[in-house]
């Protein structure tokens, strides 16, 4: 069976950036800071519709050259994206998206204030208005409105995503995966019990969509109290203890199931991963 190669891969792209660079009269402007050029097309005429289920692959470079989310390459041979096709979002990756056929293959530039940029997670400082986020996306599969299948592709890329991370992940009776990255001998948190904690969100192939800590030090919260955090988090508190430090797995019907988030920021059937800290019981 043919593999692929992303050695191969990533010459061909670098050299196809360094070309685009010099013909951009053939990218399409998406919106103010975002420009699209087709690479290659399929003559399949599998067009996205309200409520497909569109899954891709996609990779990031920084200005050209610096991988933005670590082991990318390697996480995109296990790890395919998926996004639920929705008319109302207008955010730039769905308007790629719009533009596009299962099987197509794109080159896209976000620039200037796009907002993937401040959710990039990147290898060293954060990314400045003048970088330029280079995305390869190919369009891998468009399914057409299947619930069932929705969930099917989730619960894969979970398991691809457990095997990649070479973490001792335990599962949970409700289906969250959990890995206590710092224990703690205090008792497990019960419902009532005010605490502070720390939190960061990433979508599976490690893009930050929340980072609750660059807003705020902490989030108080009494556990229980309801619509302050997503059901699987309220779950998971209770497998900590003050002082713990914590890695989690929601699928999606834990967290914002089959509508996404109301901001649009999380599309619809996305497992997350949050790393979570509760703050020693003495710091309240």
């Amino acid at each position: 069976m043919f593999k692929f190669n992303y050695s191969y891969f990533f010459i061909f792209l670098l050299a196809l950036i360094a070309c685009n660079e010099q013909l951009d009269r053939d990218f399409i402007a998406i919106s103010a800071q975002c420009k699209l050029k087709i690479i290659s097309f399929n003559s399949n005429t599998n067009n996205v519709e309200v409520g497909d289920l569109v899954e891709f692959k996609s990779i990031y470079l920084k200005n050209n050259k610096d991988t933005l989310i670590a082991d990318s390459t390697k996480l995109n041979e296990l790890y395919n994206d998926t996004i639920t096709y929705n008319i109302n979002n207008n955010s730039d990756m769905f308007k790629v998206i719009r533009k596009l056929q299962e099987g197509d293959s794109c080159l896209v530039l976000f620039y200037d204030d796009a907002p993937i940029k401040k959710s990039l997670s990147t290898k060293s400082n954060h990314l400045s208005k003048n970088d330029t986020i280079y995305t390869y996306i190919k369009i891998k599969h468009i399914y057409k409105g299947n619930d069932n299948l929705a969930y099917r592709l989730e619960e894969n890329a979970i398991a691809r995503y457990i095997s990649f991370s070479k973490v001792a992940w335990k599962a949970s009776e409700n289906g969250i995966y959990y890995h206590i990255v710092k224990p703690s001998s205090h008792e497990k948190l019960n419902y009532g019990d005010n605490i502070k904690l720390v939190y960061k969100g990433y979508f599976l192939n490690g893009q930050i969509f929340d980072n609750y800590a660059s807003i705020n030090p902490y989030f108080e919260h009494s556990i229980g109290t309801q619509n302050q955090l997503i059901q699987g988090m309220e779950m998971a508190l209770k497998l900590m203890s003050y002082g713990t430090e914590a890695e989690f797995i929601f699928p999606s019907s834990l967290a914002f199931g089959k509508n996404g988030s109301s901001t649009g920021i999380v599309p619809a059937y996305k497992p997350l991963l949050y790393k979570v800290k509760i703050l020693e019981k003495e710091d309240l």
